[in-house]
Order: structure tokens, then C-alpha cells, then sequence
């Protein structure tokens, strides 16, 4: 097989409450105050349990701006909606390809592809932890296809390995409230420690494991593409939780 390629540029980012630290000094002493608010936020978030939610939070609140990089294979895992719409992403372009290599009798040649970044939206009822932790992400499939020259009469087979990636985002560009764990915060009040130049956006991004079907591709239903896997153990203990 040919090595997986990695995905496309991240889509742009929205615009969040403004640029760092352009708040003037002068107008800052009530965001040193809500900066304690945010951070019991983050200890009773990780108190109910919402371990990813309150470490990236912390990363906010740690006004580094650096990249975090988490295990998405988590994420598709916590949210098994995120992954059944990543695997519908890969299978699309599984299809297509399939079908362009049947069309022109191409066969046992891998075939690369990198699917465009796709939106999704982590609501409150797919996962609490998630949802604070990054709510609105955008998902990609990278993989490669082969597709086997078959014998006579038979139905074609392929072989596919590929990559799903989560980006986002964390900045707090909304005008609604909500609770964290019984402390109630607004976006408007979080994203102003970011232009306090209290706390800093970043950007978040994280990759699967690699994913491997191999087997025909049905012209009726969907095909059964394997799914996210791995547990928690050790989770409180990485820094990306």
C-alpha cells in the first residue's frame, strides 16, 4: 500500500472576540477577576468528570496559544455520532474511487485521497465533556484504496487504509451563557480574558489511528467500516485529556 497522506490545510478560523491583549489596561480589572471564576470553572468541570473539557480550558488559561494535540481516537470513540459521520466521509470516497479504477479497468494500483474538512457539531446530548471541551470541530478522511483486479464473474475487492482528523478552533466567539459544572460563564465574559491578554485561542488537532477494511463494496448499504477503538485507562494522567 501506498503511505497515507495527511490532510488538507485546516479550514479557516472564525474570528473569535478579537486579537490577543487588545483590550487597554485600563479596562482589564474585571477579567483578572472573572480569570478565577474560569478557573473554578475548569476544577469543578474536572470534579463532574469532564476531564477533556477542563484541560482545555486550563490550555486556555494558560495563555500559551500553543497547538494541543489530542487522541482523536478518543473523541470518535466518546462521540459515536463524530464517527459514524467521519466513516461516511471515508466510504464516499472509498466509492469514488472504486468506481473510477472499475471504470478505467485500473487495478491493483493504490490510489490516494484526502477528503475536504467536514463540520460537525458536538451538542450536549452526544457528550457534556466534549461539548465544553470543543463543541463545533471539523473532521477529514485521509486514506489510500486498492482495488484488485477481479476474476471473472466475481465482484470486485478492495483493500483500504485511512486516517480520520479532528480540528478546532478553542475560542469563545458566541454571545449565550452556560454552566460549567454549576459555575456559570458567557462566552462574551471568556473570550474578553482572551483579549485581556489573560488567556490565549489555540488551535486543536488530532489524528486516528489507522483504519483498514478490506472486502467487496456493496451497491446496496452502507459498508461496514471499522470504528473507533481504545479505553480510558490512563486518561487523568496525559496531559491531551
Amino acid at each position: 500500500m501506498a503511505s497515507i497522506p495527511g490532510p488538507l490545510p485546516a479550514p479557516p478560523a472564525d474570528p473569535g472576540q478579537g486579537a490577543w491583549g487588545s483590550q487597554p489596561i485600563y479596562s482589564r480589572a474585571d477579567d483578572v477577576a472573572f480569570a478565577k471564576v474560569a478557573a473554578a470553572a475548569s476544577v469543578a468541570a474536572d470534579a463532574a468528570g469532564w476531564t477533556h473539557a477542563s484541560a482545555h480550558l486550563n490550555h486556555y488559561l494558560e495563555n500559551s496559544g500553543k497547538l494541543l494535540t489530542i487522541n482523536a481516537e478518543t473523541v470518535l470513540r466518546d462521540v459515536s455520532a463524530a464517527d459514524t459521520k467521519a466513516n461516511s466521509i471515508a466510504e464516499t470516497e472509498i466509492r469514488r474511487i472504486t468506481n473510477e479504477a472499475s471504470a478505467a479497468q485500473d487495478y491493483d494500483n493504490p490510489a490516494q485521497f484526502q477528503s475536504q474538512w467536514s463540520g460537525f457539531y458536538i451538542t450536549r446530548a452526544l457528550s457534556d465533556d466534549w461539548f465544553f471541551a470543543m463543541g463545533g470541530i471539523h473532521l477529514s478522511v485521509t486514506g489510500v484504496v486498492t482495488v484488485h483486479n477481479p476474476a471473472e464473474g466475481a465482484e470486485l475487492s478492495i483493500t483500504a487504509e485511512y486516517k480520520v482528523h479532528v480540528h478546532d478552533r478553542y475560542n469563545w466567539d458566541g454571545d449565550k451563557s452556560t454552566e460549567i459544572a454549576g459555575v456559570t460563564v458567557s462566552d462574551k465574559r471568556m473570550g474578553a480574558l482572551h483579549t485581556a491578554g489573560l488567556a490565549r485561542e489555540y488551535d486543536i488537532e488530532g489524528c486516528s489511528g489507522v483504519r483498514r477494511y478490506e472486502g467487496t463494496v456493496p451497491s446496496i448499504g452502507p459498508m461496514n467500516l471499522p470504528g473507533a477503538t481504545g479505553g480510558r485507562d490512563g486518561e487523568r494522567s496525559d496531559p491531551t485529556r
